[in-house]
């Protein structure tokens, strides 16, 4: 599934696949989803650790963007400034997005394993 968003006011394309779950395990030690669970559950837990928060949701943002540039994780985050976390409007946008490309896999995942 593909899909575009804006991201620091620049068109950014976003993908999923079954790779997204290895490709974020290879590049960042963690799996895909328990992260994923870390941002409602930390998040609403302890509004103060927005650096975990800016972490994690970076890290998705940039595997789902992987296939379409050759930039480093690191290079990724240093071509934006803090002005990015300004503009809730396409941060919200962006979440809206992940939770789409990532909810088709969890929500594919759960009717495999519902009773029929």
């Amino acid at each position: 599934m593909v899909r575009t968003g804006k991201l620091n006011g620049k068109d950014i394309t976003l993908s999923s696949s079954l790779f997204t779950i290895i490709s974020y395990r290879q590049l960042f030690g963690t799996e895909l989803f328990s992260d994923v669970n870390k941002l409602d559950e930390n998040f609403q837990k302890n509004p103060d650790d927005v650096g975990n928060f800016i972490d994690i949701l970076f890290r998705i943002i940039y595997v789902l963007h992987k296939p379409y540039t050759d930039r480093t994780y690191d290079q990724f985050l240093q071509e934006l400034d803090f002005s990015v976390l300004n503009n809730t409007k396409e941060l919200t946008e962006l979440a809206n997005l992940i939770g789409e490309l990532l909810g088709s896999v969890k929500q594919d995942h759960k009717d495999e394993n519902s009773p029929r």
